[in-house]
């Protein structure tokens, strides 16, 4: 029986883009939004006994994404179907992976315990934000490379090229894409104020980064500010060129404005986040994850 692939309304584009890879069209589910914001889901296909996938990215608005995504996988389940598995390009709350304070919650396991609770079998995501995560479930987790989907850009610049990890968090993300395109790493240590989100205290270089294509190679640009700040920090260091690199593309605000104008010379983001027109500017390079999430999907298929 062919395998039926349902998607949330968080990133259609790149949920058609996965079915057309895989031959497939999107299952028809239904979606309603109350006027009190609560959400209401029905599928409307039969898929006793079949291989379900559910696709939805868990970014702004989260929460709300992220309730949609519940209800669709209980709605599924149902059905009785033999087996759902969550495609989740974007894992929301990934970055709250760890408690910093007295009293925090540990966000990201409890989202985990959430998917576990409407009874997905497996999960496929994209480049979490710090792997331990795969911990929190007790699911089998299949998790995508964000970095691979790159490469073929790299091929493609002239002269020496540096890895800048952007802090010591992304240190063990950033070591694997220097030693699979074969280049030299650098670290950007800074100091984070752990009582105001993103505010940065104080940043510094350590490596050798002058007359070479410093890449700057994250899992996720939200604000901006973290590579703003270490843009200008690598130009003013003797950087020929910055190249940032990030997986997903979480804009807010003016971000889009805020990379155009920085001393940034090429921006590469896959598509796991959707990224409306009025956020693409010319620096902007959207790289496709739609064949790399198809692939670990076909091995799935029987």
């Amino acid at each position: 029986m062919k395998p039926v692939i349902f998607a949330g309304s968080s990133n259609l584009p790149l949920a058609k883009n996965i079915a057309t890879s895989l031959e497939l069209s999107l299952g028809k589910a239904e979606i309603t939004r109350f006027a009190d914001s609560e959400c209401r889901v029905r599928i409307l296909e039969d898929v006793e006994e079949k291989d379900v996938f559910i696709i939805q990215s868990l970014a702004n608005p989260v929460d709300e994404n992220l309730m949609e995504f519940l209800l669709l996988g209980d709605a599924a389940k149902r059905g009785d179907p033999r087996r759902i598995t969550a495609v989740v390009p974007y894992h929301g709350y990934a970055r709250q992976d760890r408690i910093h304070r007295t009293g925090e919650s540990l966000s990201a396991h409890v989202v985990a315990k959430l998917i576990e609770s409407v009874h997905y079998d497996r999960l496929i995501t994209v480049e979490l934000h710090n792997e331990s995560i795969l911990g929190f479930f007790e699911i089998p987790v299949f998790h995508i490379s964000g970095f691979t989907p790159f490469k073929p850009l790299v091929t493609q610049i002239k002269g020496d090229i540096v890895v800048v990890t952007p802090d010591a968090g992304a240190l063990k993300r950033s070591q694997k894409f220097a030693e699979s395109i074969d280049a030299p790493l650098a670290l950007i240590e800074k100091k984070r104020d752990l009582d105001t989100p993103h505010k940065i205290v104080s940043m510094k270089v350590v490596g050798d980064i002058k007359d070479k294509t410093a890449i700057i190679f994250d899992d996720v640009i939200v604000t901006g500010g973290t590579l703003v700040n270490a843009a200008y920090l690598l130009k003013e260091k003797g950087a020929k060129q910055v190249i940032a690199a990030a997986t997903h593309a979480d804009f807010v605000g003016g971000v889009d404005k805020i990379l155009k104008d920085a001393p940034i010379d090429k921006i590469w983001v896959t598509d796991t986040i959707y990224i409306p027109s009025d956020k693409k500017f010319s620096k902007l390079e959207i790289v496709p994850i739609a064949p790399f999430i198809a692939s670990e999907m076909k091995k799935m298929i029987r």
